[in-house]
């Protein structure tokens, strides 16, 4: 599998950077899950990220792109059923690391912003604990999905 070493989510991948919080969701052939940093997401929160290095979906294998979609069916059913969100937003931009990864961000109907408002405000959880049990949560729901 194509690493680059200077590439943050490759050396988190290798554990050459700390792992996320509650550690992997979900370690596959082509990507791996977590839940983001509890500094920029709402619980459920989550990360899709390329085992493989490249940038963008113009990159993606055929066999990727396969498993992405799957992986993507059984995310948005988990997230929805765990967080109680109404919709699950999909960000894909690459930009403040130059791999391939996608946020999964959970919308509740009781939030006033929407859309790229909403994404773009800033969320932060409690406490590494909050992180932790959402992990759980959210791995035992998507074991089953």
């Amino acid at each position: 599998m194509a690493k680059d070493p200077k590439c943050f989510i490759c050396r988190k991948h290798q554990g050459k950077e700390e792992a996320p919080p509650g550690e992997y969701i979900y370690m596959g052939k082509h990507f791996a899950i977590c839940h983001a940093p509890r500094n920029l997401g709402t619980a459920g929160t989550l990360l899709v990220e390329s085992r493989r290095h490249f940038l963008d979906f113009g990159e993606m294998t055929a066999a990727e792109g396969t498993d992405l979609t799957e992986l993507l069916r059984r995310l948005f059913e988990t997230i929805k059923k765990t967080t109680l969100a109404e919709r699950v937003y999909l960000l894909a931009m690459m930009d403040g690391v130059p791999h391939f990864h996608l946020w999964l961000v959970p919308w509740k109907k009781d939030e006033p912003l929407r859309g790229v408002t909403y994404i773009a405000s800033e969320h932060q959880l409690s406490s590494a604990e909050e992180v932790e049990q959402t992990v759980r949560k959210i791995r035992r729901a998507f074991d089953h999905s």
